[in-house]
């Protein structure tokens, strides 16, 4: 069987969707949610909503938009490799994204460089909140998991 130039370009772009789709799955959601916080941030979006009702379920938004980004860095904790420490790494460093967004903002804020209405500052708390969960908790998992896998393997 001979390879031809166009089943070689069909292989390659077929090996970079994959890659592609497997980093997006596993590294996707704090990218999503840094992206979430700089529109929500930095762009105003503060919604003018009438009632306290409809304040309260565009606040309940953001509270499930920060479970999901739970749930899903979970997953991603949980499908990483236990072979190495750079995909850990990795996942630590895009992990931080979305607090660097708060935090960025935060010093604006403090500073008086940028005004944020009550709904921004509630975002930048939920955001906070599930970053260090993601961060603390799910990062003390992962180098658990990594811990005993090691020893599993040397006990082999």
């Amino acid at each position: 069987m001979t390879s031809t130039p166009a089943s070689g370009k069909a292989g390659a772009l077929a090996s970079l969707r994959s890659g592609a789709a497997h980093f997006i799955l596993n590294h996707g959601a704090p990218i999503a949610l840094a992206a979430l916080l700089w529109y929500v941030l930095w762009w105003g979006h503060s919604p003018e909503l009438q009632s306290v009702d409809a304040a309260m379920w565009h606040v309940s938004w953001v509270g499930i938009i920060a479970l999901v980004y739970v749930a899903l860095q979970a997953r991603a904790v949980l499908a990483q490799p236990r072979s190495g420490v750079t995909h850990a790494m990795i996942e630590i460093l895009i992990s931080l994204l979305p607090l660097f967004v708060v935090v960025y903002s935060f010093i604006d804020w403090m500073r008086g460089a940028a005004t944020l209405s009550v709904f921004q500052v509630i975002v930048m708390v939920q955001a906070t909140l599930a970053t260090l969960i993601d961060v603390v908790i799910f990062t003390w998992f992962s180098m658990s998991l990594t811990r005993l896998s090691a020893h599993t393997i040397d006990m082999r």
